[in-house]
């Protein structure tokens, strides 16, 4: 989710430049009693974020750690948001990082530990932490961990479900989401034509950009059947998996079962026709109930529900959850890692974790959380809670030549590409390029023998 603007979070707060001179450098580790304790001045850790949305738990939350420890560490805290990537790069080169900062952004995990800029946690883990996450949360490879080693540790990811408006689906003569790709097909259809008068459509799709258009439905359908279009088990790339999901599609554009402008079509607008009741489900991520509560507050009766599997059985797979293996990072320069761990492990307490997910902060992925946790008040929130969703591998990571993978689907949907001429296309290019950075040295190709997503999930 892009964010804009710079907001200030109080506790001390100052601007970049002041946070920056402001920061140690070295990597030895202090105690409070070796560094402000034994001055009788509390020791000052600095926690940078670049997320709005929770700034006011996060305050009420960060003075109850200050006055918990009153007299012996001391949280600064700042929200930065358009530039808090290259803040942090500029603070990580000049070793005066925070001690604490958000995990969830663009910088990768393997280019931080490259740096020397994150603090592995496993020192500081103990059994109950341990216990409480356990190694599927702890060890997701190249998200929160790396080479064995845990760098942070979860709290909310975006998961992904089929939202739709049930009036428009009463209307239509139907009773229940479609649970198959047919159904989706034909759902799409009926709609259509019961709200021809009103300028109704079934379907919409925010195809102006076509990588997010994909995450929110193609790919969480083909995981949900435990397939994907990197073959796990073989270490190569697969993408004929994606060719019944994507007929199903053109299908419903050819019906002209979808919203007119769908080509150009950017998430706010749809999301703006849906509340105006034009729409009669899409596919989408968790900050739906958040968007409809305050940024298009609407009367429509809307209901969420998890994606169609292809032949409407239940699920061989589990959809994905994603960002969900780490929140926050402790800095691997930080002067003050055992004050730094009392307030990471103060954060990820369930006294804080709770609260996130009860009022809408985000989607829980830890089961202690979700176990205590009331119903969230925000509508349909509860819907996006992980039940068939689990936290897939990261994709191998190296250069491809040509149009990414979403954007030659995007075509075959437009017509403008026969779909086995794009598949056929994007298995070589996609498997050269691996093969190629991968012979150079550039890349490591993942294989898992024995992966099997839906044996993450806890019965």
């Amino acid at each position: 989710m892009n964010t804009n603007g710079y907001v200030k979070l109080g506790l001390a707060m100052a601007l970049a430049s002041s946070a920056l001179a402001g920061c140690g450098g070295g990597e030895q580790t202090k105690t409070g009693s070796e560094s402000g304790g034994a001055s009788g001045q509390p020791v000052k850790l600095k926690f940078w974020t670049n997320a709005r949305h929770d700034a006011d738990l996060m305050k009420t939350k960060l003075e109850e750690f200050n006055q918990k420890f009153k007299g012996k560490i001391e949280v600064e805290s700042q929200i930065m948001t358009d530039n808090y990537e290259q803040a942090l790069q500029t603070a990580i080169q000049a070793d005066e990082a925070p001690d604490i900062f958000n995990a969830k952004m663009k910088l990768k995990l393997e280019d931080l530990v490259k740096m020397k800029a994150i603090q592995p946690l496993d020192e500081f883990l103990t059994p109950e932490v341990k216990s409480r996450f356990g190694d599927n949360l702890l060890k997701v490879d190249r998200q929160n961990s790396l080479d064995g080693k845990t760098y942070s540790l979860p709290n909310y990811g975006t998961t992904w479900r089929l939202v739709y408006n049930k009036d428009l689906f009463a209307k239509a003569g139907l009773s229940e989401p479609p649970k198959s790709m047919a159904e989706l097909v034909d759902y799409a259809k009926k709609i259509t034509e019961a709200g021809k008068a009103d300028n109704v459509y079934g379907f919409a799709l925010n195809m102006k950009t076509p990588a997010a258009a994909f995450e929110r439905g193609l790919l969480p359908m083909v995981r949900l059947d435990g397939k994907d279009y990197y073959d796990w088990k073989n270490g190569k790339y697969d993408f004929e998996v994606l060719k019944p999901y994507v007929q199903a599609l053109k299908q419903i554009v050819d019906n002209k079962s979808i919203l007119p402008g769908y080509e150009s079509l950017d998430i706010d607008p749809l999301r703006n026709q849906f509340a105006a009741g034009k729409i009669g489900m899409y596919f989408s991520l968790s900050a739906e109930p958040g968007v409809y509560d305050t940024q298009f507050p609407t009367k429509v009766n809307w209901g969420v529900a998890q994606v169609p599997t292809l032949d409407g059985g239940a699920p061989k797979g589990a959809n994905y959850i994603n960002g969900g293996a780490s929140w926050l990072y402790m800095s691997g320069k930080s002067k003050y890692k055992k004050e730094a761990w009392e307030l990471l492990n103060f954060l990820y307490s369930d006294d804080v974790l709770v609260p996130y997910y009860e009022q809408g902060k985000g989607i829980s992925v830890v089961p202690s959380v979700l176990g205590k946790a009331k119903e969230p008040t925000l509508k349909n929130f509860k819907e996006f809670a992980p039940k068939d969703d689990v936290m897939w591998p990261a994709y191998p990571v190296h250069k491809i030549e040509g149009k990414p993978w979403q954007n030659v689907i995007s075509e075959t949907i437009l017509g403008l590409t026969p779909l086995d001429k794009g598949i056929e296309d994007l298995n070589k290019r996609y498997n050269d390029g691996l093969n190629n950075e991968e012979k150079a040295g550039n890349a490591k190709r993942i294989v898992e023998p024995n992966f099997d997503p839906r044996s993450q999930i806890k019965k």
